[in-house]
């Protein structure tokens, strides 16, 4: 499998009246194609620092990231839904098209295919509020697929739902990336959630944050995030990351 993303020696500091504060250190990653990778370390550390620069975001680091597509296309999904009150679903969900003006008629057809094939088809003339967290979180990201995006980040995607919530939703993310073939970064502070999602989770240090570990996951019968929790691995997974991430409390 080539890699998607080669990420080389990337570094960020913040220049404040009272100094420099060094964000992240010297990060070595690749992401492969089609391979969802979830970053996990404490809170404050740098993981949202990180997405945001590999969203051409923040822009002055030191090191460099590669996206291997020759005209590469990034879709950033935060952790709110983040759909305007004031447009219907297929509205919200045709944005992202619109003011990257790629508002084609293939495009469109593109996002009612979305749209039909993850079962929103019939809430396209609704509102935001006429929908439950985890289907606006689905529109969300409809909206960020409709780019065609080589790569997904995904910045706590969930943290908004309430826990059953976030077990349903986080099942059907998965399933569509899986289904659209999208090679995915997802930032989440939850062990549970990275070892059930991904095919390998990354373990960043306190700040400024260095890549601490990489634990490739492979679980016994491996399916959906709900049904990987089960698996025999699991338990011992989340020990060891648990304490990787060194948390004091």
């Amino acid at each position: 499998m080539n890699n998607i993303l080669e990420i080389s020696h990337l570094s960020k500091n913040y220049i404040t009246e009272t100094g420099t504060i060094p964000a992240i250190k010297d990060i070595t990653l690749s992401i492969r194609s089609g391979e969802i990778v979830t970053l996990v370390g404490t809170s404050g550390c740098g993981k949202s620092t990180l997405l945001s620069i590999l969203a051409g975001i923040d822009k002055e680091t030191d090191g460099f990231y590669t996206i291997r597509s020759e005209q590469p296309v990034i879709g950033y999904m935060l952790q709110t839904d983040s759909l305007f009150p004031w447009l219907t679903i297929y509205e919200n969900a045709i944005l992202g098209l619109k003011i990257q003006k790629k508002d084609t008629k293939e495009n469109r057809e593109y996002v009612r295919h979305l749209l039909k094939t993850y079962k929103l088809e019939e809430f396209e003339s609704k509102y935001p509020h006429e929908l439950s967290g985890g289907m606006k979180q689905r529109v969300a990201l409809i909206r960020t697929l409709a780019l065609k995006p080589d790569i997904l980040l995904l910045d706590e995607p969930f943290s908004a739902l309430d826990y059953q919530s976030r077990l349903a939703v986080s099942d059907d993310v998965y399933q569509i990336i899986r289904k659209e073939g999208i090679a995915a970064i997802m930032v989440s502070h939850d062990i549970a959630e990275a070892i059930s999602m991904s095919d390998r989770v990354v373990v960043l240090s306190k700040r400024p944050c260095t890549v601490k570990k990489i634990y490739p996951i492979h679980l016994t019968n491996a399916s959906t995030p709900i049904e990987n929790r089960k698996a025999p691995e699991f338990a011992s997974l989340y020990n060891q990351i648990w304490k990787d991430l060194d948390i004091n409390v």
